[in-house]
This record gives structure tokens, sequence and C-alpha cells, in this order.
């Protein structure tokens, strides 16, 4: 039997699709909301739950709850198992260049405490799309330390991702990523991309990937859309 916060997430959805509910209209308190619908607080939070995971509905702190979508949004699922699982998100989707530039370590709080042989770091700007569809998922930053610099003038073919690129001009591999996931505020600059509110939770994947000897390949910075990107862990004890 389907859960009662399923059958009213299916409720709503039916709601939206016919346009009695529409994209930008801000749905009544939850207490209010859930007495109007006949169900229980906790029914109604489960429900509202499904369709922001959906990428329908948006939750924001005293904001409120906004209609966002008309029906589910596709979304990216990173299930990391391995390294290979864990750098899946880097060939199974589109990688868009926005441009190049040097920077010094000391202007990016993501290489706090990294050295780049010549104290400067060849940042390259990029979005990540799902394959066929226009509006980005993330806003990528990545940072290359000067060994691996020269790869600026092949960077025209990194369809898929920068350590890919560096893996194939400098006959490495990748043995090792570190990696944080946190909760950010999103930027004017992300914001635009993603096409989300400024302010609005995103979620920041801040990662460095090594060589099999511990040489650091890159830095990367990227923010997501919460509503279209996933991330599952499923680690083994052995």
């Amino acid at each position: 039997m389907t859960p009662l916060y399923a059958q009213l997430a299916d409720r709503l959805l039916a709601r939206i699709a016919s346009g009695e509910l529409k994209i930008g209209d801000r749905l009544p308190p939850e207490a209010e909301y859930a007495a109007e619908l006949g169900v229980s607080r906790s029914t109604l939070r489960l429900a509202f739950a499904e369709l922001e995971k959906a990428g329908v509905l948006r939750r924001r702190k005293r904001a409120g709850t906004e209609i966002v979508a008309t029906a589910p949004q596709r979304q990216f699922r990173m299930a990391t198992q391995s390294i290979d699982e864990l750098l899946s998100l880097g060939r199974d989707t589109e990688f868009a260049i926005l441009g190049t530039r040097s920077v010094p370590t000391d202007s990016v709080q993501a290489l706090a405490g990294l050295t780049s042989e010549t104290g400067y770091w060849l940042e390259i700007s990029a979005v990540r799309r799902l394959r066929d569809e226009k509006v980005p998922f993330s806003a990528n930053r990545v940072y290359v330390p000067a060994r691996f610099a020269g790869i600026e003038a092949l960077i025209g073919r990194a369809e898929t991702s920068v350590f890919q690129l560096i893996e194939e001009a400098f006959g490495i591999g990748v043995g090792r990523v570190r990696q944080s996931v946190g909760a950010v505020a999103c930027s004017a600059r992300d914001s635009e991309i993603l096409g989300i509110p400024e302010g609005a939770p995103a979620l920041c994947i801040d990662a460095k990937l090594f060589a099999d000897d511990g040489t650091l390949i890159e830095v990367s910075v990227a923010t997501f859309d919460p509503a279209r990107f996933h991330v599952e862990t499923d680690v083994k004890i052995r």
C-alpha cells in the first residue's frame, strides 16, 4: 500500500501539473496547509520533502515553500564505493569550459596550505550539465598546479573533466581523491549559472585529486543545485 505522504505528494503534483498551482506560488504555512488538506503536519512535511528532493518544491527558512517546477527534475546520482565511482561525475556528464586565467595561491581560499612551483595556478572555470540539457547543475572552478599548467593549450578537449586531460597528457592516473561536502549560500555568480536565487542553499564539493605517488593533480571547487544532484555513499566495513 502506498504511504499516505506519497499519496499526498502525488495529489500535489497533479494540482501543479493541471495549473491549479503554478511555478512561483508559495504554499501556506505547514500547520495551516495540513489542516486545509486534512492530513497531519508530519505527513505534509514528508510529502514536501519528497517533492523537494524531486526538484518540484524549494523550502527556505522564513521564506516558506515555493513551487519551482511542474514535474520531477532529472538528477545526477553519484554513488561512491570506489575511486572509479567517485570520479563518475567527470565521466558521465557534459563539461563546458567558460574560461581560464592564472591566479596566485593566496587569492583562493581552497588553495590555502598548498603549493605550486611558481606560486601561481591555472584556474579553469566551467559548468557541468546532464547530457541533452541546457541548464547546468553545477558551477565549477578547477585549479591546476604549475607542473600541469601546460594543458591550457589543450583545454578545448576537456569535454568530461580536467583530470582526464592531465592523465592523457602526462601519462599519470588518479590514485587518491580527498573531498568534503558542505552546504553554502549560492553566490551571485553561481546563481546566474545555476538559475537558483542568490543566497539560496546550495551544495559545495571541495575535492583534491592525487596521483599514485601522492603528487597533487588538481583542486576542484564545485557548487551544485541541490534539487538536481544527489550524493549516495555505500561503504562496506571489511
